[in-house]
C-alpha cells in the first residue's frame, strides 16, 4: 500500500472522530421536512408545556413566574432551539433520499396513524417500565 493510500485510509477512518461534515442544504432541508412530517415541533411544544405543568405542580410558589418558565422551556427544549441539533442527528444517520422516503411515509395515512399510536402508547410504555421496576425492587427486597 502506498503512503498516499495509507494516509487516505487513515483519514477516512478518523473522519467520524473529527465530527461529521456539515450536511448539504438539500440534505438538511430533507431532515427538516422529515421532522415536521413526524410532528416533532408539536411534540416538543407539548413536552415543554408538560414540563412547565409538572414544575408548577411540584413547586407552586413558581406560579408567578409561569411566563418566564414557559419561555425558558421553549427557548431550551422547543423545536427552534433543538432544530439544528436534530438535523445533525438525522443527517448523520440517514441520507437525503432516505429522509425523503421517511417523509413520504409519515405524511401517508399509515404514517400519521403510526405517529398517533406511538404517542398514545408512550404513557402505557412508561407505566410498563415503572411496573417492571417496582416488581424488580420488590423481588430483590424479598431475597
Amino acid at each position: 500500500m502506498s503512503l498516499r493510500s495509507l494516509l487516505f485510509a487513515a483519514a477516512l477512518a478518523a473522519a467520524p472522530l473529527l465530527g461529521a461534515a456539515e450536511a448539504a442544504p438539500a440534505h438538511r432541508e430533507a431532515a427538516l421536512e422529515f421532522l415536521r412530517a413526524k410532528g416533532t415541533p408539536e411534540l416538543l411544544e407539548r413536552h415543554c408545556k408538560l414540563m412547565l405543568e409538572k414544575q408548577l405542580a411540584a413547586a407552586p410558589e413558581y406560579a408567578e413566574h409561569r411566563d418566564a418558565l414557559a419561555k425558558f422551556y421553549r427557548d431550551t427544549f422547543g423545536f427552534e432551539a433543538l432544530k439544528d441539533d436534530l438535523v445533525k442527528l438525522y443527517t448523520s444517520e440517514y441520507g437525503e433520499a432516505e429522509l425523503r422516503e421517511l417523509t413520504r411515509f409519515y405524511t401517508s395515512e399509515l404514517g400519521k396513524k403510526s405517529v398517533a399510536v406511538e404517542e398514545k402508547l408512550i404513557p402505557a410504555f412508561a407505566e410498563l417500565l415503572e411496573r417492571r421496576a417496582r416488581e424488580m425492587v420488590k423481588a430483590q427486597a424479598q431475597k
